[in-house]
């Protein structure tokens, strides 16, 4: 559903197939496959994807095709391997990564959720199970423990600001440059409910925060603030309706276009300024049903968590069955 001369068109499906049924697609670990995928970054064709569910990061070194393997894997010692931390190796392994990020030097971060760090690689690893360069939030990569972060599940790297979504402890923070892994925060903003992600368009930054009676996506102008102190908000109550929203996990911006994964209501939303245009995984804006209630089919959705655009491109983490799904878009 779209106005005007926007189009979006379902270009691929990136995870292992399905029947077209009920059933979602196999989320065994493999080269090809994801189990519950909750991030996703395109950077100059290398695709990048937080699976999280198998803990671990994929990496293709080209835009992929429908059941191409993955290139790198990060987190475990190969691609048939699912254990939290490696079993045991906590300077290469993660538990439950979540957020991505590639910086416009080509820096990786990853949101390794549940070890309460932020990991960071000097550059995108072209070596499988490679040791992150530097850890945020832990004195080392040999300690997990809940420090500075609680469930860190995003991360946004914009101009020589760090931010990171400190989703257990309802807060955001930000560093002025990339910090050493325990220094205190430069900014912190409070009053959210469990903010997850962060982007930025134009002079506004955007926050989606799916929290306990609370389903919005903030927005703040030229700067971020607390949440109460936010220019306006996108969701109006929770619900199934064009302007409401359930749960936003995701949220990402390109051209005149915010994308918003409506996590709950199995959709993604596309805004023009604050006017919801399209709809993506339902008929109309009034469905919300897992799959449409129908089955797992190219162009349906079920919990997406997160959102990424480019120029022409829109990656939904479509968590739910197993996959990331790539869409074109004409703005």
């Amino acid at each position: 559903m779209a106005k005007g001369r926007m189009k979006v068109e379902f270009l691929s499906a990136i995870g292992a197939s399905s029947e077209f049924s009920l059933q979602v697609p196999d989320a065994k670990a493999s080269p090809c496959t994801l189990y519950g995928p909750r991030g996703v970054f395109l950077k100059d064709n290398t695709l990048i994807v937080a699976d999280t569910g198998n803990h671990r990061v994929l990496i293709w070194k080209s835009l992929p095709k429908e059941n191409q393997p993955a290139d790198v894997v990060l987190g475990q010692m190969d691609f048939y391997s699912d254990h939290p931390n490696a079993g045991g190796d906590t300077e290469r392994g993660l538990f439950m990564p979540t957020g991505v990020f590639v910086s416009d030097e080509g820096k990786l971060f990853v949101a390794d959720a549940w070890n309460h760090r932020i990991l960071l690689w000097d550059r995108v690893p072209e070596e499988s199970f490679s040791k992150p360069d530097h850890v945020i939030g832990q004195p080392n990569l040999k300690q997990v423990d809940r420090n500075l972060f609680f469930w860190c599940f995003g991360v946004y790297y914009h101009g020589d600001d760090l931010y990171v979504c400190d989703t257990g402890n309802r807060r955001i923070l930000k560093w002025k440059g990339i910090p050493d892994s325990m220094q205190k925060p430069d900014e912190v903003y409070e009053g959210f409910g469990w903010p997850h992600a962060i982007c930025k368009k134009d002079e506004y930054f955007f926050v989606a925060d799916a929290g306990t009676g609370v389903s919005k996506v903030y927005a703040f102008r030229n700067s971020l603030r607390c949440a109460q102190q936010a220019d306006f908000y996108l969701g109006r109550g929770e619900g199934c309706g064009r302007f409401n929203l359930n749960l936003p996990y995701g949220v990402s911006a390109n051209h005149r276009l915010l994308f918003v994964a409506d996590t709950s209501n199995n959709r993604v939303l596309i805004f023009e300024e604050r006017e919801p245009v399209a709809v993506l995984g339902q008929k109309d804006f009034s469905k919300c049903g897992e799959n449409r209630w129908e089955g797992v089919y190219k162009d349906t959705l079920c919990w997406p968590y997160a959102v990424f655009s480019t120029e022409d491109l829109l990656l939904i983490a479509d968590t739910g069955n197993n996959r990331v799904v790539l869409y074109s878009f004409n703005a």
